[in-house]
C-alpha cells in the first residue's frame, strides 16, 4: 500500500464494517471515498478489487464512489452488488473481435456492441439497484466542445444512467465518437481527470482507498509532435481544448499519482490507501487473451483482500467461457497499446 496513512483508510473501512453488520448505522464521524482508475482493459485489475470489496461486504459502506473510463462500469457492478457478473466482462464479451478489432479502425472498440448487447441483455447491469445505492457515484468525463474535465454525480443528471456510463467509456481514437449528456458533447475523462481522487479530497473525504491500474513507479510519458500530430487529425478535429487536454495529459497524470502515492500534501487530515499493481506491466488497454485478463484480476483481488487480513488464498473468479471460433481475435490474443 501507498499514500498518506494508509493504515488508517483501512482501519477506518473495517470499523464501518464491524459497526454496520448488524445493522447499526449511526454515524462514526468519516466520510468514506473509493476511487477506482480505467484504463479499458487494464480495469480488469481495479475490477478484481471491487469483486473483493464486494466479498467483503462493502458495497454499501462507502459515503462517494468516484472513477472514471472503464472503471465506472467496475464501480457499477461494484455499487449494484453484482462484481462477479462485471468482472467477466472484460475476458467473456470484451476479449472477442465484436468488442474489439484492430481491424476496425473506425472503431476499434465497440462501445455500442457493449452497452446495446452486452451490459443491457448478455450482462444486465441492475441500473435501479445503482440508483438507489446509499452511495453517491460520480463519473468522470470530458466535454469535448471545450475540452475540460468534468464530475457528474448519478443524481444531479437528467441523462438516464447508462447513457451516462456510455459517455464516461467513449475513449478518444478507438471509439472517436461523443455522448450527450444534459446537453454536453462528451467522452471518456481520462484525459483531463486520470482518477477523480482531486475531487474526492474536494468534497471532503476524509479516507480514500484509491485502486489504481498502473504500477507504483509509472510515469506517464510527453507525447511526441507526431502522436499529437495524429490525435489531432483523428480525434480533436478542431476542437483545440481537446487537443490541449491531450498534449498535457501526462502532466495531469503525474500530478494525480504524486498526490495518491502522498508524494506531494493533500488536504490536512485526508488520509490515502492507494493499492496499484505490480511491475511489469502485463495488461495493456487492448489486451484481449481471456485467462491473462482473468489471472490479473485475481492477483490484484486477492491483495485487496490480504490487506484487509482477509484469506485469500481459495478466492477464486469465475472461469472464462470459451468463445466460439468466429469471435475469436484474429492472429496475436494481443495487440498491444497502452
Amino acid at each position: 500500500m501507498h499514500g498518506v496513512n494508509p493504515l488508517s483508510v483501512i482501519s477506518a473501512i473495517k470499523a464501518r464494517a464491524e459497526q454496520w453488520r448488524p445493522g447499526h448505522r449511526t454515524p462514526d464521524g468519516r466520510k468514506l471515498g473509493l476511487v477506482i482508475e480505467g484504463g479499458a482493459m487494464r480495469s480488469v485489475y481495479s475490477a478484481g478489487g471491487a469483486v473483493a470489496l464486494a466479498h467483503l461486504g462493502f458495497s454499501e459502506l462507502f459515503d462517494e464512489v468516484y472513477a472514471t473510463s472503464a472503471g465506472v462500469m467496475n464501480a457499477s457492478y461494484f455499487l449494484a452488488n453484482q462484481p462477479q457478473v462485471g468482472i467477466t466482462v472484460y475476458y467473456d464479451s470484451c476479449a472477442s473481435r465484436l468488442f474489439m478489432n484492430p481491424l476496425r479502425v473506425w472503431k476499434v472498440l465497440d462501445i455500442d456492441y457493449l452497452f446495446d448487447q452486452v451490459v443491457t441483455k448478455d450482462k444486465p447491469l441492475n441500473v435501479a439497484k445503482v440508483l438507489s445505492s446509499p452511495s453517491k457515484f460520480f463519473v468522470a468525463l470530458i466535454d469535448k466542445s471545450t475540452g475540460d474535465g468534468i464530475v457528474v454525480e448519478k443524481t444531479t443528471t437528467r441523462t438516464p444512467l447508462l447513457r451516462l456510463l456510455k459517455a464516461a467509456t467513449s475513449m478518444p481514437v478507438f471509439y472517436n465518437r461523443t455522448v450527450d449528456v444534459d446537453g454536453r458533447p462528451c467522452m471518456d475523462g481520462g484525459l483531463a481527470i486520470p482518477f477523480p481522487l482531486e475531487h474526492a479530497i474536494a468534497n471532503d473525504c476524509t479516507d480514500v482507498l484509491v485502486l489504481l491500474t498502473r504500477p507504483a513507479d509509472y510515469r506517464c510519458a510527453a507525447p511526441t509532435w507526431r502522436s499529437r500530430h495524429l490525435f489531432d487529425i483523428i480525434c480533436a478535429r478542431g476542437h483545440a481544448g481537446v487537443s490541449r487536454a491531450y498534449a498535457h495529459h501526462h502532466e495531469t497524470s503525474r500530478a494525480a499519482r504524486d498526490l495518491a502515492f502522498g508524494r506531494v500534501p493533500s488536504r490536512s487530515g485526508v488520509n490515502l490507501a492507494t493499492i496499484c499493481t505490480e511491475a511489469p506491466e502485463l495488461i495493456h488497454r487492448t489486451s484481449a487473451d481471456p485467462f491473462t485478463l482473468r489471472q490479473a484480476a485475481l492477483g490484484y483481488g486477492r491483495k485487496v483482500l490480504r490487506i484487509f487480513g482477509a484469506e485469500d488464498r481459495a478466492w477464486d473468479l469465475p472461469p472464462p467461457i470459451r468463445p466460439s471460433a468466429k469471435h475469436v481475435l484474429s492472429g496475436s490474443a494481443s495487440f498491444r497499446s497502452r
